[in-house]
């Protein structure tokens, strides 16, 4: 997929009613790409589809631990209760690099999607930033989606 020209940041709350739509927030949200470390962003999509005006990150090895996820899941719990009654969370995993989604990318997704799927938390699909490019990550569960 090609990147697309960074959306002015203001549209980073404009509706949200595809993937493509979820990518182009994400890309107006982070700016130029290029990064340091390997995080997970999250922020949540309230009910009227808009992303809510909160982005935390965590920082992350490159593999995930079940306990790290499901304490992760635990917190997010509360939160979107919280923050976005109602509505999903997005994720984004963000790291230094170039290419193609990895296998530690896929192992991410998928860790994610199970563990939201075991707590009944509704997620977006996740996507992944590096330093040239903001991918999709499907994971090999898509009927783990609580969506």
């Amino acid at each position: 997929m090609s990147l697309l020209p960074i959306p002015p940041i203001d549209t980073a709350t404009d509706p949200i009613t595809t993937p493509a739509d979820l990518r182009q927030r994400w890309r107006a949200l982070m700016g130029p790409l290029g990064f340091d470390e390997r995080l997970l962003r999250f922020s949540f999509v309230g009910p009227d589809r808009r992303l809510v005006k909160l982005l935390s990150d965590v920082p992350i090895g490159r593999s995930p631990t079940p306990a790290m996820v499901d304490d992760l899941m635990s917190a997010l719990e509360v939160l979107v209760h919280d923050v976005a009654e109602g509505g999903t969370v997005a994720f984004l995993l963000t790291r230094p690099g170039l290419g193609s989604v990895s296998r530690w990318d896929q192992q991410w997704a998928d860790a994610l999607v199970a563990g939201a799927a075991e707590r009944g938390l509704a997620i977006e699909p996740i996507f992944r930033a590096h330093d040239h490019d903001v991918a999709l990550v499907a994971p090999r569960a898509l009927a783990a989606y609580a969506r």
